[in-house]
C-alpha cells in the first residue's frame, strides 16, 4: 500500500466531524505509523462541545487474519505512545478521555479494533458548561490557565480532591500542554497563530509547571494510599494493561535484535507499582451529600480573608496573594449552601467508584415442588 494512502487516510482523519472506522488491511508498521503521526499530532478541529472516536480494524479470526500484520496491535500502540498518548481500557469517547487509545477483540464480530480518541481543538472558543460533560465548566478552564501555579493548586484540591478527578484533569491538562507545544513550533518557525490561538498562548500560565505538579500530587496519593476501592481496581486495571504492551514492546524489540534493558526496567517498575497498589487498604468511597466540615472549614477561611481584607495600609505580598484565593473560596462554598456538593468530573467520579461496590448476589433457585406420588 502506498505512502499517499496512508497520507490519505490521514487526511480523512484530521477532516471528521463523527466517530468513523478505517480497515488497516494490507498496512504495515512503517505505514501505520506515518499515518498516526500525520492524523495524531495536532488536536483535531471540531465543533464546540464535540468529541470523536476513531477505530481501526487491525484483525480477527482466520477469514481475515492474513490481512494484517500480526504486530500491527503493538505498532499502533508504540506510535501512539510516542505521540503522548495513552493506553486506557477505560475510555470512552468523551471529552475526559481526549489523548488516549484501547484494543479491543469483539468475539461476535471475529475482529478486533484499536480505538483512538483523538485530542481535539473546537473552533468555537467560548464553551458551555456541558463542553466538559458538565463536569470542568469554561469558566473554571480558562481560570486554571489563567492562574498562577499557588492558585491552581487551591483550585485543584478545592473542586478536584479525588486522586480520579485528579487523575481525569491531568489528562485535560496534557492536552493543553500538546497544544502549547504545537504553538511553539509554529513561533519557532516564524508562523503566525490565529486569533484564537494568541488568545489561549497569551492566557495560559505555567502550563507545564501544573502538569508536573499534577502527576506528583498522584504519585503521593498513591505512595500514601489514598486511593478508594474503586480507584485502586481501575489503577491495577490500567497497569495490567500497561504490563502486556511494555511485554509485547520488549518481545518486538529482542525479535529485532534490539537491546530492552531500559524497557525492562521499566517493566519491574510497573509491576512493582501494581504490586503496591493493589495491597493497599482502600479508602471508604467518596460520601455522597454535602459535606458539613467542608463548609466549616470553608467558612473559617472566609472569615480569615476579611481579617485581612480590614488591614489598614499597604498588604503584604503573602496577603495579597491570600486574597486571590477568595472567588473560588466564596463559589465552592456558595455550591455546597445550595446542595451541590459535586467537584469536577463527577461522572468519572461515579463511574470509578462503580467498580468496588460489591455485585448483587444472584437469588437464590427456588426449590422444585415435590413430585405427586
Amino acid at each position: 500500500m502506498s505512502e499517499t494512502k496512508a497520507h490519505g487516510m490521514a487526511s480523512e482523519i484530521r477532516a471528521l466531524k463523527d466517530s468513523e472506522d478505517f480497515d488497516l488491511a494490507g498496512y504495515d508498521g512503517a505505514q501505520v505509523a506515518n499515518m498516526l503521526n500525520a492524523g495524531f499530532s495536532s488536536p483535531i478541529q471540531l465543533p464546540a462541545g464535540h468529541m470523536v472516536r476513531v477505530t481501526f480494524v487491525i484483525g480477527g479470526g482466520k477469514k481475515v487474519r492474513q490481512k494484517y500484520p500480526e504486530t500491527l496491535a503493538k505498532d499502533i500502540a508504540a506510535a501512539l505512545t510516542a505521540l503522548g498518548y495513552e493506553d486506557d481500557r477505560g475510555a470512552s469517547c468523551c471529552l475526559e478521555c481526549q489523548g488516549s487509545f484501547k484494543y479491543q477483540h469483539d468475539t461476535d464480530k471475529d475482529l478486533k479494533f484499536m480505538h483512538v480518541f483523538p485530542r481535539v481543538e473546537h473552533m468555537a472558543e467560548e464553551q458551555k458548561e456541558d463542553d466538559m460533560g458538565g463536569d470542568l465548566p469554561g469558566e473554571s478552564a480558562r481560570e486554571l490557565l489563567a492562574a498562577e501555579l499557588f492558585a491552581f493548586r487551591d483550585m485543584v484540591n478545592m473542586n478536584a480532591p479525588s486522586w480520579i478527578q485528579k487523575r481525569s484533569l491531568l489528562r485535560v491538562m496534557k492536552g493543553v500542554a500538546s497544544r502549547f507545544e504545537e504553538f511553539d513550533r509554529k513561533l519557532v518557525a516564524m508562523q503566525t497563530l490565529d486569533p484564537a490561538e494568541q488568545e489561549l498562548y497569551d492566557r495560559g500560565v505555567e502550563i507545564s509547571d501544573k502538569t508536573e505538579w499534577l502527576e506528583q500530587s498522584l504519585e503521593k496519593m498513591i505512595k500514601d494510599g489514598q486511593l478508594t476501592k474503586g480507584e485502586q481496581l481501575w489503577l491495577v486495571a490500567d497497569l495490567q494493561d500497561k504490563v502486556k504492551a511494555m511485554e509485547g514492546m520488549i518481545a518486538t524489540q529482542k525479535e529485532k535484535g534490539k537491546k530492552t534493558d531500559k524497557l525492562e526496567a521499566q517493566l519491574d517498575a510497573v509491576k512493582t507499582k501494581m504490586e503496591a497498589v493493589a495491597g493497599q487498604t482502600p479508602l471508604p468511597p467518596a460520601r455522597g451529600g454535602v459535606d458539613a466540615k467542608e463548609v466549616q472549614d470553608l467558612k473559617n477561611k472566609m472569615k480569615a480573608l476579611c481579617k485581612i481584607e480590614a488591614k489598614k495600609g499597604l498588604l503584604s505580598p503573602d496577603d495579597t496573594r491570600e486574597l486571590q484565593k477568595k472567588p473560588q473560596i466564596e463559589a465552592r462554598l456558595a455550591k455546597l449552601e445550595a446542595g451541590d456538593s459535586k467537584g469536577w468530573f463527577n461522572s468519572k467520579v461515579l463511574e470509578v467508584e462503580a467498580l468496588g461496590k460489591p455485585k448483587p448476589k444472584p437469588a437464590a433457585a427456588k426449590p422444585k415442588p415435590a413430585a405427586s406420588a
